[in-house]
């Protein structure tokens, strides 16, 4: 999900900027991203695929045994009461070395069932969303919950619409404190290997659209909709016994289930066009209804969009099906969408392993749905509309608004689609690394070399890259919460969420990719995918995999040698700081001089001094030096020394490079640990013109930057100022693009 979904009406930010704002809709470039990357789009009509998966070959490693919870579901839309009546049959496989007793369920849609529920609570603008909603509120009412099968674990059989034939036996229930959650009562415990299958009779009520679900007008978006079983976690550490991972639905928190096969018959009225997780295997129409079936395979959840004015627009990236279903004024946008989904696909494959599935479905939410936009779900996800300014390209030209969405939320079939980590206990694990993949994937897209961000916004020529609006947002948010912490732990008084989770993981993430080398890293990456792939991993396996793969044996990085002592990086220590404290990054240029060379003048011996044997020797001042006099700028250059002084003012310990350029043209680079709060270079015989910590911007970790240049006295730049006045200028505008076209 992204934390700042909608751009609002016409992007107030460059409302701001520049005093005016156009939504032209016909955008006359609405092709540019494709002519820019030269992709060959298929967008003609693709037969819908004959399985949810990809064939073996292209697909990738699919485990079985990672298939723990199968759905059936029958569930008809009441379009004009916004209702949604279900039947839902769950078969749950105990693969826990240990016997269950119960089956806690998530209930999400019952956090907009009032405003004192966990989820209204936290919410930032709680008042203003309970007020509105008041009228629509949502809701999961179960009316009855029996248990139809039980026994040893079966072979794997397709799933279907016909109930079992057993006679059913009722199951006791009862909602926990926060009703976003429930827990079903077994008459006996269920041993480990066994299964056992429920069916619940619900009804959904969906609310006005409200943060990742929920109605407006005719358009439909039903997501957590049905009652879903929690996770039983088997433990970090061999010998820990299982657990259920069961939270409390809260703002920040998101989704975690297991993985299983679905099957779904949606009952819809005829005039709805529907857009669903996996593929449709069965249409059938009667009476103004039609019932379309779908099946997918290996996924945790399944969510689906209908509305009557969806416009379809297809495309494909080669055996992968994209189909996008938005409103008819904004069909032009497509191609764009388009062109970002297929550019990041190819990233995340090359990067991370094969894509799975065969179908990718894009929602285009209506303008007054935007609560709607932003979220994923397997295999389909949400996405926002691209911004026409109508102001000409030299005042203003970006690479974000909508398109950034489409980027951001297909990364998350990766992270939270394939992996499926626990959102709730480590945010940063789905969240922090797609962020960080968004970023490569730019990077794969438009950068002219593997070094330099891509720019993501151009006003009045002036390029902010991604790496200018991570740093950007870490200025205050990496102060206020660790990354690695549950979801519920950041405060939304405070809304540190989006800076840290996101952001300050990606400027974690890149900023080690930067110093170890992105081959070094991008290898360690691919391994961790490789391992995390339907697993739910836990944070520690990220680490451990790039602690290993970088550090090797010692866990440490060579970087180079600085007076003759090497300078290394700790993966260890560079991520415990990063993911588990409050530090930040800063460095500054205490100072950049030019002085006479030490031990050139002063007091001088004429004869060894006796100490308290003998006469006391006189000391004697000898004549002083010519040069003494001389002004520093008319000595000789062996008699002058340069002197850099760096200080690291922030709390996190990283190595970083110093450039300096001296009077002769000639440069140089030197490393620094930076693990004392200061040190001291110095080059006898030269004159020092300038000095930059992190020339090659390495460090996304660091905000504030206006200190990591400066000239030595008598090099100024010729006008005093214009340096400060351009950077500022570069914080503000980055500002600007974070807060109005930020993910």
């Amino acid at each position: 999900m992204t934390p700042q979904t909608a751009l609002g009406s016409c992007l107030l930010g460059a409302s701001l900027l520049f005093g005016a704002c156009a939504r032209d809709r016909r955008g006359p470039d609405g092709d540019l991203d494709l002519q820019e990357t030269g992709l060959e789009l298929d967008v003609a009509s693709l037969a819908e695929p004959q399985s949810s998966l990809r064939p073996r070959e292209l697909r990738g490693d699919v485990p079985t045994a990672a298939r723990i919870a199968d759905y059936v579901i029958q569930a008809r839309l009441d379009a004009d009461g916004h209702r949604i009546d279900g039947t839902s049959r769950i078969t749950w496989r105990n693969t826990a070395n240990e016997s269950v007793s119960t089956l806690p369920l998530h209930l999400y849609m019952n956090a907009f069932r009032a405003n004192d529920t966990a989820w209204m609570r936290g919410s930032p603008n709680a008042h203003g969303e309970t007020s509105s909603a008041r009228q629509s509120w949502g809701s999961i009412e179960l009316h009855a919950v029996d248990r139809v099968h039980r026994g040893p674990t079966r072979d794997f059989k397709p799933l279907a619409i016909a109930a079992p034939s057993t006679e059913p036996t009722a199951l006791a229930w009862r909602e926990e404190s926060d009703p976003s959650i429930a827990t079903i009562e077994l008459l006996t415990p269920l041993p480990a290997g066994h299964e056992i299958t429920i069916e619940i009779v619900f009804v959904t009520q969906l609310p006005k659209v409200i943060a990742r679900t929920g109605y407006s007008g005719g358009f439909h978006l039903a997501g957590q909709w049905f009652p879903k079983l929690a996770v039983l976690d088997p433990g970090e550490r061999p010998g820990d016994s299982p657990r259920w991972n069961n939270h409390v639905f809260t703002f920040n928190s998101e989704f975690y289930a297991d993985f299983g096969n679905y099957l779904v018959e949606l009952d819809v009225p005829a005039t709805m066009t529907v857009g669903a997780t996996g593929i449709r295997v069965d249409a059938q129409q009667s009476e103004g209804r039609k019932r379309l079936t779908y099946r997918a395979q290996m996924v945790h959840d399944f969510a689906w969009a209908a509305d009557p004015l969806f416009v379809e627009h297809r495309g494909r990236y080669k055996d992968i099906r994209i189909r996008q279903l938005m409103q008819p004024d904004r069909v032009m946008d497509a191609p764009r969408h388009l062109a970002a989904q297929v550019a990041t696909l190819k990233s995340m494959e090359a990067r991370f392993g094969p894509y799975p599935w065969s179908t990718i479905t894009i929602i285009h939410p209506p303008d007054d749905a935007m609560q709607a936009a932003g979220m994923e779900y397997p295999t389909f996800f949400t996405t926002s509309d691209i911004w026409h300014s109508g102001f000409p390209r030299w005042i203003l030209e970006e690479r974000l608004s909508g398109v950034y969405t489409t980027v951001h939320e297909f990364g998350h079939q990766y992270f939270q689609g394939i992996f499926a980590s626990n959102e709730n206990a480590q945010p940063w694990l789905d969240e922090g690394l797609n962020e960080t993949a968004n970023a490569i994937a730019y990077m794969d897209r438009y950068a002219p070399d593997e070094r330099t961000p891509p720019w993501l916004v151009r006003v009045l020529g002036h390029e902010l890259t991604a790496a200018d609006l991570i740093r950007i947002a870490n200025i205050e948010g990496d102060l206020l919460d660790p990354i690695d912490g549950p979801a519920e732990q950041f405060d939304q008084d405070v809304q540190s969420y989006g800076s840290v989770v996101y952001r300050k993981t990606a400027a974690v993430m890149h900023t080690l990719r930067n110093i170890v080398g992105h081959v070094a890293w991008d290898r360690a990456l691919r391994l961790y995918a490789q391992q995390a792939r339907f697993t739910h991993p836990h944070g520690s396996s990220l680490e451990k995999v790039l602690i290993q793969q970088l550090g090797g044996g010692s866990g440490q990085v060579d970087l180079g040698t600085t007076d003759l002592a090497p300078v290394r990086l700790d993966v260890k220590d560079f991520l415990d700081q990063g993911l588990r404290e409050i530090t930040e990054v800063d460095f500054s240029l205490y100072a950049v001089e030019n002085r006479r060379l030490r031990n050139d003048n002063g007091l001088h011996r004429l004869q060894p001094d006796i100490f308290a044997i003998g006469p006391r020797t006189e000391l004697s001042r000898t004549k002083a030096p010519e040069h003494i006099e001389t002004p520093l700028e008319e000595l000789e250059d062996s008699r002058v020394e340069a002197i850099v002084v760096i200080h690291r003012i922030g709390g996190y310990r990283v190595p970083v490079e110093l450039s300096v350029t001296f009077a002769d043209g000639s440069h140089e680079r030197r490393y620094w640990s930076g693990e004392s709060r200061h040190h001291s270079f110095s080059w006898p015989g030269r004159r020092i013109v300038h000095a930059t910590i992190d020339p090659d911007h390495l460090l996304w970790l660091e905000g504030r930057r206006l200190n990591n240049f400066r000239y030595a006295k008598k090099f100024e730049s010729p006008t005093p100022g214009l340096d400060r006045i351009v950077s500022l200028w570069s914080e503000a505008t980055t500002l600007a693009a974070l807060g109005f076209f930020g993910p």
